[in-house]
């Protein structure tokens, strides 16, 4: 596993609030696959900036410390495609991780966004995250390709073509919890099935709610 990059996990854990969505970019393979796809969404034409988003969830005491003290810091709900050969583990789809997960050198740009949750839709955004963690909603592959296909083609607005109702990728996962709790912060231009990391963080720029990790 790649080091743990001390600057990222402390601008995540200082600006932490139950609730924020994080965005991340990764510069891996499949991180740059996914931000080069986005290109016919940003405002450049350019590759996006993102390719991962999820939930922060609550803020717990571990024993990831200096010799397994214990320390504090966010965990987060998140739908993710994660395979270890070398420890034969697969973990895919809705899950709870530490937040260190996303604080390693592959990732090369990050950023919070706070649309100003309420107690109420906080609780509502945990409730359905939790659920769907429960019920092992799955991270389709060919969900992305729907999406992808839904870009080019300039509809969004439609469902995803290949929609899976027990599957969905981090985006899609995100806006889903928030739109269940009320508090969709895009329009119907969009699907949520169609929702891309770059919609998340431009719907964060124009109601400026976006803070950006300077490193």
């Amino acid at each position: 596993m790649e080091e743990l990059n001390p600057k990222l996990l402390e601008f995540f854990t200082t600006r932490y609030k139950p609730g924020l969505i994080g965005i991340v970019g990764a510069k891996g393979t499949l991180g740059m696959a996914i931000r080069e796809a986005q290109k016919f969404v940003t405002t450049d034409g350019k590759a996006s900036f993102w390719s991962h988003c999820f939930i922060l969830g609550d803020s717990r005491f571990d024993r990831r410390g200096p010799g397994g003290s214990k320390s504090k810091s966010p965990y987060i709900f998140e739908s993710d495609l994660k395979v270890n050969l070398f420890k034969a583990q697969l973990r895919n789809g809705a899950q709870e991780n530490w937040i260190g997960k996303w604080c390693r050198e592959d990732v090369e740009n990050a950023a919070v966004i706070d649309f100003g949750l309420t107690e109420d839709q906080k609780d509502n955004i945990f409730a359905t995250a939790l659920q769907l963690v429960d019920e092992q909603v799955l991270y389709p592959i060919h969900e992305l390709l729907g999406t992808w296909w839904a870009i080019i083609t300039k509809k969004q607005w439609l469902p995803n073509p290949v929609d899976n109702p027990n599957a969905m990728y981090c985006s899609a996962f995100t806006r889903y919890c928030y739109k269940e709790a009320g508090k969709d912060f895009m329009g119907p231009e969009v699907s949520v099935s169609n929702t891309t990391p770059e919609d998340i963080a431009q719907a964060g720029i124009k109601a400026g709610a976006i803070e950006i990790y300077r490193p």
